[in-house]
């Protein structure tokens, strides 16, 4: 019986030629204009775009939108990234519209949909993959946008670097496999410094949608303020915490992670992953990629078609 239905499995595989072709989506699209912020409006798989962007740009100001309304402050110096994989996002086209009364500079990044039709400037990405799948599509446009209009720098060599970790495949898939033996039937709670939040939040994103289970995330160091009295209650045999390290964490984070990883293995088991890479972008999609294999293989594990969203589906039928 087969089980992937759909074959994640090699969309999981293509993802580094993925990226690469990301990188060349936004090639000689630039945006003109005297701009104080950025804003980034998408939902689900294609609002992570917006997040890696939040915590990839950090010398100018980047907002993410997960609603149908904008801030108060967009106007004709905000540049607007309207990301919806299918074009056809609710929120996403609430958000859009507003924008456009607003005299902002809106960029659609879609494969089509009514977004294609709104935007002032387009990237066509292309089609056939679930919204989570297309994170290479998504992201990389943006930053390809924002470096060609002189906003941000991007490194070739961070590029380069993100391209080689990521092309370890066997790796990921090996590590992937591993992480989701130590899961099983358990409930994951990932757990990273806010340098990588994003990154620790897509994971759990991950796991609940293509393995079908409930995980959650939250960061140092603010998860020792309040989250950390919770395990007095948890038990071994319901949940395991997945640690991520970084190498260029604060050394206060540090030290909290290791005071921490003792307190929790009091109660849980602890399985500890390294963030790979010299560069921020090495770092994020490192742990981005690790979360997918991990996500597939606990679907495996448990005979579940990773790819299928079935509740989401019933719920935008519901809502019409």
């Amino acid at each position: 019986m087969v089980i992937d239905k759909s074959n994640m499995r090699q969309v999981l595989t293509d993802f580094p030629q993925q990226c690469r072709e990301g990188m060349g989506l936004a090639k000689g699209v630039t945006v003109k204009g005297q701009f104080n912020n950025i804003l980034v409006c998408g939902m689900g798989g294609s609002a992570i775009a917006g997040d890696l962007l939040k915590m990839y740009v950090t010398d100018k100001p980047v907002y993410v939108v997960k609603d149908y309304r904008i801030p108060d402050f967009v106007d004709q110096h905000t540049l607007v990234f309207a990301v919806s994989y299918s074009g056809n996002t609710e929120e996403t086209l609430s958000t859009l519209v507003e924008a456009k009364n607003r005299g902002a500079k809106v960029v659609g990044i879609t494969t089509g949909g009514q977004l294609a039709d709104l935007a002032d400037t387009l990237i066509k990405v292309p089609a056939g993959l679930q919204p989570r799948n297309a994170v290479g599509y998504l992201f990389f446009p943006i930053i390809g946008i924002l470096y060609n209009s002189g906003i941000i720098e991007v490194k070739n060599n961070d590029l380069n670097e993100m391209l080689k970790v990521v092309g370890d495949i066997n790796y990921f898939d090996e590590k992937g496999k591993e992480l989701a033996m130590k899961i099983k039937d358990k409930t994951a709670i990932i757990y990273s410094s806010a340098t990588l939040g994003a990154c620790a939040y897509r994971f759990k994103c991950e796991i609940n949608e293509n393995a079908k289970s409930p995980a959650f995330f939250h960061v140092f160091p603010e998860m020792c303020h309040n989250e950390i009295v919770g395990f007095e209650g948890m038990e071994r045999s319901k949940f395991v915490i997945l640690l991520v390290r970084n190498r260029s964490d604060h050394e206060r984070i540090k030290k909290r992670m290791e005071v921490c990883k003792d307190l929790f293995e009091e109660r849980v088991d602890v399985e500890e992953m390294t963030s790979l890479g010299d560069s921020l972008l090495a770092k994020m999609f490192s742990i981005i990629y690790l979360g997918d294999w991990t996500s597939y293989h606990l679907a495996m594990w448990k005979r579940i078609d990773p790819t299928p969203v079935h509740v989401i589906e019933n719920l935008k039928r519901a809502l019409g």
